[in-house]
């Protein structure tokens, strides 16, 4: 029997709720600045100046009908229905197919707070390299479930594990028996969960995000005694300070959406400037030398504001259940093809302090 056929899909959000957004920001009540010694605001979040300077450009500056023609134009966008664990889900993605006949199909999975339009910047070199030696690409960039255009979960319990059964049937129905994926923060989750259970077409993974349980005692003495003995190079030293660093001075707004995921929906939902201080806070310490603009940030915000909806905080709780039962003890198959990055201003990366806390 064939499957669901994807359907072409163009955004335009309705005006009414564009004007209920515009309102909110342009009504919003902002705290009053407090004191800090110099250097020091950021460290109590996001600051007054840049919230105030973002209200400004959002109700000033920002056109969101130019970038829906941008998007529009730029990027082919499709949905299709996916009935996964009892879940009947609109799944929008990107797809673009690469003309070379070499072209291997790349399923590319963002996290939070990403969305399909990471790879607006990246889909033509993906699928028309400059040069004839550069592996050339199919690109499929999903939404993940209740962000950006995709439909959310109605249960609970629909955490990456389930995500990735959903997109693995997305390729299928693109007629993508073997693929290779990319994911990041989550999305490196997502795709650990499709190289485990789909080997034979999920046929290698690239992450840019790690996370792992510690050295075994019985099975890597020498490894953890040194990490505990931190005999290390200055650079991986400077590494896992990092890594301590943010747990203890970044990780707040994970516990929040890991164990209170509604509370925070219905304060954020309601709140457009709230929720773009939310994400604001948390895309500062995450790059290196790259300036966001502010229509950059206002419209990746927007991603997660337009749906109006839970996902993007219950995928925390979910996903932490799905990390400490599931995936941290699950091997990528020895026949899937397996590479990672790991940058300066990463979050986690293999023992990072997120495996210290879970139990063995």
């Amino acid at each position: 029997m064939p499957g669901p056929t994807p359907i072409p899909f163009e955004i335009h959000i309705p005006d009414s709720l564009l004007g209920f957004i515009h309102d909110r920001v342009r009504t919003a009540r902002l705290p009053p600045p407090i004191a800090h010694p110099d250097g020091m605001a950021a460290t109590y979040g996001v600051t007054h100046e840049t919230m105030t300077a973002l209200q400004d450009h959002w109700n000033n500056r920002y056109n969101w009908r130019a970038v829906e023609d941008r998007l529009n134009k730029s990027l082919k966008q499709f949905t299709v229905p996916i009935l996964h664990a009892g879940e009947d889900l609109s799944i929008h993605f990107v797809h673009h197919r690469s003309p070379r006949p070499d072209a291997i199909p790349l399923i590319f999975v963002h996290g939070w707070p990403g969305s399909f339009l990471e790879v607006e910047k990246i889909v033509t070199p993906l699928t028309h390299p400059p040069s004839e030696k550069a592996q050339a690409f199919h690109v499929v960039a999903p939404s993940l479930p209740g962000i950006g255009f995709s439909s959310a979960p109605k249960a609970k319990n629909f955490g990456p594990e389930k995500i990735a059964g959903v997109f693995h049937k997305l390729m299928m129905i693109l007629g993508y028996d073997h693929y290779v994926a990319q994911g990041g923060d989550w999305g490196s989750m997502i795709c650990r969960y499709l190289a485990a259970d789909n080997p034979k077409a999920c046929i290698g993974v690239h992450l840019n995000f790690i996370v792992a349980l510690p050295p075994s005692a019985l099975k890597n003495p020498l490894e953890l005694f040194y990490l505990a003995t931190r005999w290390m190079t200055p650079y991986q030293k400077k590494m896992i300070e990092r890594m301590v660093w943010w747990r203890k001075e970044e990780n707040g707004y994970a516990e929040m959406m890991s164990t209170k995921p509604m509370t925070i929906a219905f304060a954020l939902v309601d709140s457009p400037l709230g929720f773009a201080a939310w994400i604001r806070d948390k895309i500062e310490p995450l790059v290196d030398d790259y300036e966001w603009t502010e229509d950059e940030i206002i419209t990746l915000c927007m991603m997660y504001i337009l749906p109006g909806n839970s996902a993007f905080a219950n995928l925390y709780k979910e996903g932490i259940i799905d990390l400490k039962a599931n995936i941290l003890r699950r091997v990528i198959p020895s026949e899937v093809y397996f590479g990672a990055s790991s940058f300066p201003k990463g979050s986690h990366f293999p023992s990072s302090p997120i495996s210290f806390f879970v139990p063995r």
